[in-house]
This record gives C-alpha cells, sequence and structure tokens, in this order.
C-alpha cells in the first residue's frame, strides 16, 4: 500500500470513528427523550418487569417468564433494579441502553463486510431508525436482541474468514447468549452452517483445500460452547415444566403455508407503520449519505453515482420497506467469489425472511430483518462513493437492472398499502407511554382500604404497577373472574377483555355483577398496538381501566 494510500485510510478511519461515536449520542438522546413519560403498555413488558425482581427476594428468577424469554433479558432488567432501584423506567433503560450500542455495533458489521463509509451509512440509519427507536423505549427483548444478533453475525463472520479454536469460541459464546436473550438467538449457529455450505457451492477458491475441514471441524466445538453457555436455561426450563411443553407452546404460534403470504405482506405494511414517515426516513438517509460523504472525503459524487444513490435514498425514503428489497439486491446474490462475510449475510437474510411469516406476525419479531436491510443499505452507500468509474460506467453495473426492479417494487408496494385498508390516527413514536402508571395510580386511590380484596383482569403491567398490594388477586379471563369474584371489587383492563371476545357482551355480564364506578383512561402505544392489531387500523388504541364495585344484593 502507498504511503498516501495509508495516510487516506487512517484519515477514513479516524472520522469514521468520531461520526459513529457522534451518531451514537444522537441515537441515545432519541431513544431517552422524555425519559420520565415512558411506562410498560404491553402485556410481555409486565411480564419481564416482574421476572425482573429475581434479585430482590427469595424465590429468584420467576418461572412465568418461561414461555416469553429466557433469562437474559429478565436478568438484565434485575441487575438494572440493584443499580436503579425496581421501577417502570429502570426495565426500559435496559432496552435503551442496547438499543444504542446497536449503533456502534451495526457500523462495526457494516464496516468489516463492505469497507470504509459504511459503517457511518449504517450508524446513522441505525439511529434514526424508526423502527428501532420504538422498540428501544420498551421493557422488551427486541433491542437487546438486535444487539446479541449483530454482534453474532460478527463473531460469525471472523470463524468463516479464520477457523479456528478462538473464532470457534467467540462464535459459540455469541450464539449462546443470542439464545439466552431470544429462543430465536440459534439462528446465527444455523446461518453460519448454511454459509459454509453457500461457500462451497459458489466459492471455489474456498471449496478445495482445509477450509471445509476447518470450519466444520471446529463448528462442532462452537456448537459445544453454545450448549454450556445455554445449558443453565435449559436445565431451568426441565424444572419447571420441560422444554417439550415450551416447544409446543411456541409451535402454537406457527401458522402454514397458507398464511404465510399474508403474514409477510402484514410485516412489511408494519415496516412501513413504524418507520416513523417521511420525516424519521428523510434525516436517516440524509444523515446516512452526508456520513459517508464525509468520511471518505468525496468532494463531489459523479453524476451517475449521484443519481443513483438520489434514486436509491428516495426509495427508501417513500417506501421503508426498500431496505427488505435491498437486502434481497445486495445480499443475496453478490455474485462469485464473494467474501465469506458478505455470504453470511446473504443466507441470514434468506433464512430469516423465509421462517419469520411462518410466526404470528408480530411486528417486533422483523427487527432482525430491518438489521440486514441496514447494512445493506449503507454497503450500497459506500460502494458508490467509493468507485472510481468513469461516466457511464455505472450504466453497465450487473445489480443495476435488481435494483431497479427492487426500488420499483418497493414502492409500488407502498402505493397499495396507502391506498388500501381503513386508516386511522396512531400514536407517535416519542409519543408517552405512561398513561397506564397514572391511571393505575389513581384506581388504587379510589378502592376503600376496607374493600375485601380486589379481582384484576389487566395486563402484567398493571399486576406491576399494583405493588404487591394486599389481597389483589389476578384472573385468568374473564370467566375466572365471574366465577371466582364473590363479593370483592375488580379491576378490567379493556386490553385484557378484549383477548376474552366481544367487549359488548362481556361488559353487560360484567355489569349484572358489578356496576362501574370509574373509567381510567389509557391507551396503546404504537407497537403493542400492532400486537393487538397487526394493521393497526381496525380498532382504538384506547384500552381504558374499569373500577367496577360488587352491586348489593337486592339493588338493580
Amino acid at each position: 500500500m502507498k504511503p498516501t494510500d495509508r495516510l487516506a485510510e487512517a484519515r477514513s478511519t479516524r472520522r469514521e470513528g468520531a461520526f459513529v461515536a457522534a451518531t451514537t449520542m444522537l441515537a441515545l438522546i432519541v431513544r431517552i427523550w422524555g425519559l420520565g413519560r415512558l411506562g410498560l403498555v404491553h402485556f410481555d413488558e409486565g411480564i419481564y418487569a416482574i421476572a425482573g425482581l429475581w434479585p430482590l427476594g427469595p424465590g429468584g428468577m420467576d418461572p412465568l417468564v418461561i414461555p416469553y424469554a429466557p433469562a437474559g433479558f429478565p436478568g438484565l432488567v434485575g441487575l438494572a433494579y440493584l443499580l436503579l432501584g425496581p421501577s417502570d423506567v429502570a426495565a426500559i433503560l435496559v432496552s435503551v441502553a442496547t438499543g444504542t450500542l446497536a449503533v456502534p455495533i451495526a457500523a462495526w458489521l457494516a464496516r468489516r463486510t463492505f469497507g470504509p463509509g459504511a459503517g457511518a451509512a449504517a450508524a446513522a440509519l441505525v439511529a434514526l431508525s424508526g423502527f428501532h427507536v420504538a422498540f428501544s423505549r420498551m421493557a422488551l427483548t427486541d433491542a437487546t436482541f438486535e444487539l446479541a444478533w449483530l454482534l453474532g453475525l460478527i463473531a460469525g463472520q471472523r470463524f468463516l474468514e479464520r477457523p479456528g479454536a478462538v473464532s470457534a469460541i467467540g462464535l459459540g459464546a455469541a450464539t449462546g447468549l443470542a439464545q439466552l436473550v431470544k429462543y430465536s438467538g440459534w439462528t446465527v449457529g444455523v446461518a453460519v452452517i448454511l454459509a459454509v455450505a453457500a461457500i462451497s457451492a459458489f466459492d471455489a477458491s474456498r471449496r478445495n483445500g482445509d477450509f471445509q475441514t476447518r470450519a466444520w471441524g471446529w463448528g462442532s466445538l462452537a456448537a459445544l460452547v453454545a450448549a454450556l453457555v445455554y445449558a443453565p436455561w435449559f436445565r431451568f426450563v426441565e424444572a419447571h415444566g420441560g422444554y417439550a411443553g415450551l416447544m409446543a407452546h411456541h409451535r402454537s404460534y406457527m401458522g402454514s403455508a397458507a398464511t404465510w403470504l399474508p403474514h409477510w405482506s402484514l410485516q412489511m405494511e408494519q415496516v412501513g407503520i413504524l418507520s416513523g414517515g417521511f420525516a424519521w426516513n428523510a434525516a436517516g438517509w440524509a444523515l446516512a449519505l452526508l456520513g459517508a460523504l464525509w468520511v471518505l472525503g468525496v468532494p463531489r459524487p459523479s453524476r451517475w453515482d449521484a443519481i443513483g444513490l438520489v434514486v436509491l435514498s428516495a426509495s427508501a425514503i417513500l417506501a421503508p420497506t426498500t431496505l427488505w428489497w435491498l437486502g434481497l439486491a445486495r445480499l443475496v446474490f453478490p455474485g462469485r467469489e464473494a467474501s465469506p462475510g458478505l455470504r453470511l449475510l446473504g443466507v441470514a437474510w434468506v433464512g430469516l425472511s423465509i421462517l419469520t411469516p411462518f410466526y404470528h406476525p408480530y411486528a417486533r419479531l422483523w427487527l432482525p430483518i430491518q438489521a440486514l436491510g441496514w447494512i445493506a443499505g449503507a454497503g450500497l452507500i459506500a460502494e458508490r462513493l467509493r468507485a472510481e468509474a468513469r461516466p457511464g460506467e455505472i450504466l453497465r453495473w450487473r445489480r443495476l437492472p435488481l435494483l431497479t426492479a427492487c426500488c420499483a417494487a418497493a414502492i409500488s408496494q407502498a402505493l397499495v398499502t396507502a391506498t388500501s385498508g381503513p386508516t386511522s390516527d396512531r400514536p407517535g413514536l416519542l409519543a408517552p407511554s405512561d398513561p397506564l402508571r397514572t391511571a393505575a395510580a389513581r384506581l388504587l386511590t379510589d378502592v376503600p382500604e376496607a374493600a375485601p380484596g380486589l379481582r384484576v383482569l389487566a395486563r402484567p403491567p398493571v399486576t406491576f404497577y399494583l405493588g404487591g398490594r394486599a389481597g389483589a388477586r389476578v384472573e385468568a379471563d374473564v370467566e375466572d373472574l365471574l366465577d371466582k369474584g364473590g363479593g370483592a371489587w375488580a379491576l378490567v383492563d379493556v386490553a385484557q377483555l378484549r383477548q376474552s371476545g366481544d367487549v359488548s357482551s362481556l361488559e353487560a355480564r360484567l355489569l349484572e355483577r358489578w356496576e362501574k364506578v370509574g373509567v381510567y383512561p389509557t391507551t396503546l402505544n404504537l407497537p403493542t398496538w400492532l400486537d393487538v392489531d397487526p394493521g393497526a387500523d381496525a380498532r382504538s388504541a384506547d384500552a381504558p381501566l374499569w373500577l367496577l364495585r360488587p352491586r348489593s344484593p337486592g339493588g338493580p
């Protein structure tokens, strides 16, 4: 390498590091915005907040969490409680922290895959991704899993580049840790296995020699390490109901070939809903382009490169699903003799894109695929700005027709979504999420001290906010409440009531036994609304709490 090239590389590295650091701070500001007005809303958030109490009592981890997630996220919540005290904000701060750390880790993955400039672009796309911001402000596993997933891909790339004892241990540890955060963490290891197969099929330089022997041999060590890391949780599950029961529970959420396309369509629609709209998308892509330009020291891109980047950015701003199509265009078809790291990202994209729509269409499950879209988009930006091509050479770029088709497909999809189905006012990504905490506090002050117990039919966050109030009993469903209510007062969460059937008919049955003495308005935030109603367009985000008093004998 020439001295001038080394200087240029050192300068770009320093600039990229500074840009990523500044973008990480921006990401933290966005994710922590209005921290005092954040609270628990989602059903699962309450489960994790309660399970996070494990270091504060004698019982350890609550087995109640087993169907929802392994111990990784509740374990971090427990540590946050030890540092900050038990509260909803402490649990949410775990996601804020891991969501912020995803920015430099995504930048690292993009730069080591696509070279200088890609790290800056990826950092900007993650920092201002409305999709990622939404889940980084909730006490859910997803932001933490995203961080573990990205670290797992980096460990997988290192293993594929140099299969050996050290890289195998790193890969195994990363896979095991991802599995401890979410039950789908095994996909990291499977992606590496599929990448080895893809390399042997398409890359002749690694098909022969000792690469295959070393990859499969040391891969066995990685699998052993992953199993050892995950083994304590496996034993815990076996001791509390058994792993077979857990797998049966998760299979109940699986769809069929007939549901795959509708689920895929819903999740692609959710990408647009959670993107934050034009302003968020424009800010992210503008910052990505400016960051890559500054890092690479490109005074002005060529006319054709500029046109290509403008078209790409415009498509991604108008149609957020462009990121999925970019993964198809850039990761899946890299050509022969691609780098092992790029092969890994390609097979990971294919595998997740096929598997995810088979599960129930929860928006948050799309987050790892969205991450691969960030990396693909960052790679395209950096490659085009680094290209020292003659004018018009981009026209002969072999991927141009595919990229053009993908952008057209994304825009067409966005137009169809915009013109079909009912529309409604949806909460903003940075909207306060504490109405449930406020409502629960008001409700408790209205329950007489002498009232015999309190029957609760509500999301687990309400149980968390009740804080162990003496006499409170959580009912599994409305039938249990009706059967066992006795003469007790009742707290009913309309969001939970909806899961049991028609609200109007259930309300009529409840009012035969109780009278409504208080209504406490709450709203679902956008990610929770999408879980309850994947299209977020058929019902209101309102989910009030009702305080019910038993009717007196002989009363109306």
